[in-house]
C-alpha cells in the first residue's frame, strides 16, 4: 500500500510526525525478526532467569531476616551463610542471564536493522528522478540514520526492556498477593498516579521529539548543503559564518529539543516521588501490623524490597513506552519511503524480445510537463540515425536535458512515443534500456574508489587494466592518471586534488569504455579547455563510429561537426539542420551564435 504522504506533502512544509498506525508498524517489523528467532529464544530463556532472580530474591530475604529471628543461639550464622550464598547465587545467575540477554538482543537487533538499511538502499537506488527532485538529501539521510537507530534502540533493547518489565509486573503482583493481600494494596496505591501523570508527560513528549526529529533532519539537510557547496559560500560571501537558514533552523532545533528535554526531565523525579511516598506507605503499614501480630518483619523486610522492585519498572514502562513509539514513528517514516512507487514503472507493455541495439533514436510529437507543474517540451520531433552525431542546442530552459531525462526514463513522456530501433521505451525493462546508453553528464560525479574503479564502472566484464588504460587514452585522461602517484590505483576522494576538468575527463574515459550503442553528452566538454575539447573532438570522432551520439553543447567546435542540429527554443522545436544550412537561414540558430558562441 502506498503511503498518501508519499508524494503529495513537500517534506519542508509536512507536520510533526505522529504514529498514525503502531499496530501495523509492529505488524510489518516482524518479518525483519523472524530470521532471529535463535538469538530470540536465547533472550527469552535469559529473561525468564533474571526475571525469576528478581522475585524471589525479596523472599528469601525475608525468609532469612525471619529465621535470623527465630533461630536459638548458634543456628544463626549457619542459616545466614546459606541464605546469602542462596542468594548470591540468585544475583549472579541473574546479572549473567541479563548479560547474555543483552548481547543476545544487541545482535539480534543489529542484524534487523543491518538488513533493513539493505533494503532502503536497494530501494533507493531504484527510485526515480522524481523522488529525489522533491526530497532533499536530508530527508534521505536522516532515515538512514536517526530513524534506523530509533529502531535499533526502541524495538531492540528497549522492547526487551518492557517485556520483561511486564512479566516481572505480573510475577511480583503474584507473589506479594500470595504473601500479604494488604500490603500488596499499599505498594499498589501509587501505581494509578505513576500511569495517570506518565501518559500526559509521554503523550506531550512525544510531540515535541517528533518535532525535533522533524528539525534534525531540516539542520542535516542545510549543513549537507553548506558542505557541498563551500566554495561557493565563501567566495559570494567570504564574511559569512553561517547562512540565515542556518540559524533559523538551528534556533528551530534548539527551541524544540530543549521544550522537549525540560518536559520529559519533569517525569523520573516525580516518579522517584511517587515512589519514595509508596515506601514509606509500606513502611508504616507494614510497622502497624507487625505491632498487631498480624505480620512478621522479615515479611515486612520483603515488601520493601518489593516496593523498590514493583515501581521500579512501572517507572520505567512509562519512558520505555515513549521510546518503543518514537521507535515505530521512525519506521513509519522508513516503510514510508519504501513505500514511494517510481513514477516510471519498470514496463508498461509486453516486453520487447532481447536484440543488438543499433540505436535508432526517435522523438515522436513528445509533450513532458514536470511534477511541479512546469511545461519543459512540447510536440518535439526528432530523429537521431545509427552513427549519426547529433547535436541539441539551444538557450538555459530550453529543454535540452529533459530530451535526455525522458530518453533514460528518469521520467516519463506525457504525450507522445520515444522509440528505439522502433520499439517504445516503455517496452523496454529499465535495466536493459539504460543498458544500451552510455551517458556524460555536465556536473561529472566520481564515486570514493580508484580511478580504474571509476571508468570501468558499469561494466565489470571489461575490467582489465589494458582496457582500463585505452579508455582513458580515449578520452585524453592518461597522462595525468598515470602521473598520480597511484596511477590508476589512486584512492578518490573528497579532499582529493583533482580539478573539475580532470574529473570530467575520468567521466569521459567511463562512457568511452562501455559498449553502450548510444552515447549521449550533456555539457560534457565544458569544463575543459579548448585544447583538450579538440583533442576529445578527435576520439569522439573515432567512438562515435557504429554509435549514435546525442551531445548537448554550447560550444561552436562541437556543434559543427554534427551531422545535424536540433535547436530548441522555450520547449518545442525551432530548426532542424547542418550548420551551414542554419546560418544560411538565419534564424534561432544564428543568434545562439550571435550571442553565446561568439567567443569560439
Amino acid at each position: 500500500m502506498i503511503s498518501p504522504f508519499a508524494r503529495r506533502l513537500p517534506v519542508g512544509t509536512r507536520p510533526a510526525a505522529r504514529l498514525k498506525n503502531g499496530w501495523r508498524t509492529l505488524w510489518r517489523l516482524l518479518p525483519y525478526w523472524r530470521p532471529q528467532w535463535p538469538l530470540l529464544v536465547v533472550v527469552v530463556v535469559c529473561s525468564s532467569v533474571c526475571v525469576a532472580s528478581t522475585v524471589l530474591a525479596p523472599v528469601v530475604v525475608g525468609h532469612t531476616v525471619d529465621g535470623c529471628i527465630a533461630a536459638p543461639s548458634g543456628g544463626v550464622p549457619s542459616l545466614l551463610v546459606k541464605n546469602l550464598a542462596l542468594l548470591a547465587a540468585m544475583y549472579v545467575a541473574g546479572l549473567l542471564a541479563g548479560w547474555a540477554q543483552d548481547l543476545a538482543m544487541s545482535a539480534a537487533s543489529q542484524r534487523v536493522v543491518s538488513s533493513l538499511r539493505r533494503q532502503m538502499m536497494s530501494h533507493l537506488l531504484s527510485l526515480d528522478v522524481a523522488f529525489f527532485d522533491s526530497h532533499p538529501r536530508g530527508y534521505v539521510i536522516s532515515r538512514f540514520t536517526s530513524d534506523v537507530d530509533q529502531i535499533r534502540d526502541g524495538m531492540g533493547l528497549t522492547l526487551l526492556q518492557m517485556l520483561s518489565t511486564v512479566v516481572t509486573i505480573f510475577a511480583m503482583s503474584l507473589t506479594m498477593l500470595s504473601l500479604s493481600w494488604q500490603l500488596t494494596l499499599a505498594t499498589c496505591l501509587s501505581v494509578p498516579l505513576v500511569v495517570f501523570f506518565s501518559r500526559r508527560v509521554i503523550r506531550r513528549s512525544h510531540l515535541l521529539f517528533s518535532r525535533q526529529q522533524a528539525a534534525s533532519g531540516r539542520l542535516t539537510s542545510i549543513v549537507e548543503e553548506g558542505v557541498s557547496g563551500i566554495k561557493t559560500i565563501r567566495s559570494l560571501n567570504p564574511d559569512a559564518t553561517r547562512p540565515d537558514s542556518f540559524a533559523a533552523a538551528n534556533d528551530e532545533l534548539r527551541s524544540v529539543g530543549a521544550k522537549a528535554q525540560m518536559n520529559s526531565g519533569v517525569l523520573m523525579p516525580t516518579l522517584r516521588l511517587l515512589d519514595n511516598f509508596s515506601y514509606m506507605l509500606v513502611a508504616t503499614i507494614g510497622g502497624l501490623m507487625a505491632l498487631s501480630g498480624a505480620v512478621s518483619v522479615g515479611l515486612i523486610q520483603s515488601f520493601l524490597l518489593y516496593t523498590r522492585q514493583f515501581l521500579r519498572p512501572v517507572n520505567m514502562a512509562a519512558t520505555q513506552v515513549n521510546a518503543i513509539q518514537s521507535a515505530l514513528a521512525g519506521a513509519e517514516r522508513i516503510f514510508e519511503m519504501l513505500d514511494y512507487r517510481p513514477t516510471a514503472p519498470a514496463q508498461t507493455a509486453a516486453p520487447a524480445p532481447r536484440r543488438v541495439v543499433r540505436g535508432d533514436v526517435v522523438f515522436d510529437d513528445v509533450s513532458f510537463t514536470y511534477p511541479s507543474g512546469r511545461k519543459a517540451l512540447s510536440h518535439v520531433s526528432l530523429h537521431a540515425r545509427p552513427g549519426q552525431l547529433v547535436a541539441i542546442v539551444g538557450s538555459t530552459g530550453a529543454g535540452k536535458s529533459t530530451l535526455v531525462n525522458l530518453l533514460m526514463r528518469f521520467y516519463d513522456a506525457d504525450d507522445g512515443h520515444i522509440l528505439i530501433d522502433g520499439v517504445d521505451v516503455r517496452c523496454f525493462s529499465v535495466n536493459e534500456l539504460r543498458r544500451s546508453m552510455a551517458v556524460v553528464l555536465q556536473e561529472p560525479t566520481l564515486f570514493s574508489e580508484s580511478v580504474a574503479y571509476n571508468i570501468w564502472y558499469g561494466d565489470v566484464s571489461r575490467r582489465a587494466d589494458a582496457d582500463v588504460s585505452e579508455s582513458a587514452r580515449l578520452a585524453m585522461a592518461a597522462t595525468f592518471v598515470e602521473s598520480l602517484p597511484g596511477g590508476y590505483a589512486e584512492h578518490i576522494s573528497d579532499d582529493c586534488t583533482l580539478s573539475t576538468g580532470q574529473r570530467q575527463l575520468i567521466s569521459i574515459a567511463r562512457a568511452m569504455h562501455s559498449p553502450a550503442p548510444i552515447l549521449i553528452l550533456d555539457e560534457a566538454t565544458s569544463c575543459v579547455d579548448s585544447r583538450t575539447e579538440e583533442l576529445l573532438q578527435d576520439a569522439l570522432e573515432n567512438l562515435s563510429v557504429g554509435r549514435t551520439c546525442i551531445v548537448i553543447a554550447h560550444r561552436l567546435s562541437t556543434v559543427r561537426r554534427a551531422d545535424q542540429i536540433v535547436v530548441l527554443a522555450d520547449g518545442h522545436v525551432a530548426e532542424v539542420g547542418t550548420h551551414e544550412l542554419l546560418l544560411r537561414r538565419k534564424g534561432v540558430y544564428k543568434s545562439l551564435l550571435d550571442s553565446q558562441f561568439a567567443q569560439d
